[in-house]
Order: C-alpha cells, then sequence, then structure tokens
C-alpha cells in the first residue's frame, strides 16, 4: 500500500462479525412450535387440625373440699362462690388470660372460706385434698410406737366420684357423706402417676450361736 492511498473500512464491523459467527443455526421448524410451559404444582390447602388429648391411662384429679355439718351451711357457702363467679365473668375483658385469672381468684376465695369454716382437718390447707383418683386408699395407716393407728378419714369413695365427674372451676351441688356435707371444687387433672415403692434391703441374718467358732 502506498502512501497515498488510505485505509477502508470494513463491511462488517469486527462485533457484527463475531456475532453472527457464533449465532447457531436455527431450522424452521424449531422457531414455528414454541416450548410446552411447565405446568405448576397444585398446593394442598392447610386445614387446621383440633387437637384432641386420647388417652387409656387413668386420670387423677387435685381437688379442694369444705365440709360442714349441716345442709344449709353448705348451700349458704356454695351459693357465696357461684356469686363471686359470676361477679368475676360480668367484668370487661381485657386481658387474653382473663379466664385463667379469674380461676387463680376463685381458688383463693375457696382456699380463704375452707380456712375459716370447714371442719375437716383440711382446713389448715384450705380445703387441699392433694390428688385423687378411683381405687385410692381412702384410710391411710399411720404408724406411731410400732402400732398401727389409722388417721382421721378425710375422702370418701362417693367423695371421689363426684370429684372425678366434675368440671374444672365448677361448684356442683353439696356432697353428702357420712363426714358430712361436702363443696367440691376440681382444679385440675393430669395422667395418673404411680408412686415409686420404696425398696428396703433385707437386713443380714445373723449365723446362728455357735457356729463362729474360730479354728
Amino acid at each position: 500500500m502506498s502512501n497515498s492511498e488510505q485505509p477502508r473500512e470494513a463491511d462488517q464491523t469486527l462485533y457484527q462479525r463475531d456475532k453472527t459467527a457464533k449465532e447457531p443455526k436455527v431450522s424452521a421448524d424449531t422457531e414455528t412450535k414454541p416450548k410446552p410451559k411447565p405446568k405448576p404444582k397444585l398446593r394442598k390447602a392447610f386445614v387446621p387440625k383440633k387437637l384432641v388429648k386420647i388417652t387409656d391411662k387413668p386420670q387423677e384429679y387435685r381437688a379442694r373440699h369444705i365440709r360442714v355439718s349441716t345442709l344449709e351451711s353448705a348451700n349458704i357457702f356454695r351459693q357465696a362462690l357461684i356469686d363471686f363467679q359470676k361477679e368475676l365473668a360480668s367484668e370487661p375483658i381485657d386481658d387474653p388470660d382473663k379466664p385463667f385469672h379469674d380461676q387463680a381468684k376463685l381458688e383463693n376465695y375457696f382456699i380463704r372460706i375452707a380456712k375459716k369454716y370447714s371442719t375437716c382437718s383440711t382446713k389448715a390447707l384450705g380445703g387441699d385434698l392433694d390428688w385423687v383418683c378411683k381405687g385410692m386408699n381412702i384410710q391411710p395407716a399411720a404408724t406411731f410406737g410400732g402400732m398401727e393407728m389409722k388417721k382421721e378419714e378425710i375422702v370418701t369413695s362417693e367423695l371421689i366420684d363426684v370429684i372425678t365427674q366434675s368440671e374444672k372451676y365448677s361448684i356442683p351441688e353439696p356432697i353428702k357423706t357420712k363426714l358430712g356435707y361436702h363443696i367440691i371444687l376440681s382444679c385440675e387433672n393430669r395422667d395418673r402417676v404411680e408412686k415409686e415403692k420404696i425398696m428396703t434391703q433385707p437386713k443380714p441374718q445373723s449365723a446362728p450361736a455357735g457356729t463362729n467358732i474360730p479354728t
């Protein structure tokens, strides 16, 4: 090339030439047929399940009672508890935990009445019967000076039947037993807990006299 001749520009730029060279050849059949879209996966609708506790285990119940000598007194205390329960329920609900607070208030009120008016030895504990269940030993024995003595009878089979059939924090009609008239408050229930038996180790037997003769 002489100095007088100027360089000529190429018909296609480098970018265009490389681009066309890299483009794959597409047949006419593939251009006319679009690719099928994948089908969306169907999701199962969420259905909340109600949790219902089903158990075959025997139940035990924590309860309190007030024992009085006359039906008239029992009805008076029962009506006082029902009126207090209605008063709590009529208060405006601002707290989602209000039902639990009301139950605690009702139990505390029950304890106050039991401590003041109950004729049972459980009055010092607010009428607490601890955990009771069907078939329990209602006459536990106490040992004093090597002699067995029966404690005061606190509950009866009739009383346990009412406790196990009562709704929590409801005040059923007074129950008459041979011990008097009872007002019951069932507080909670759970699966029965078997108490572990204390295994006593057998004492070593002493050898008969005359057998431990030194050799």
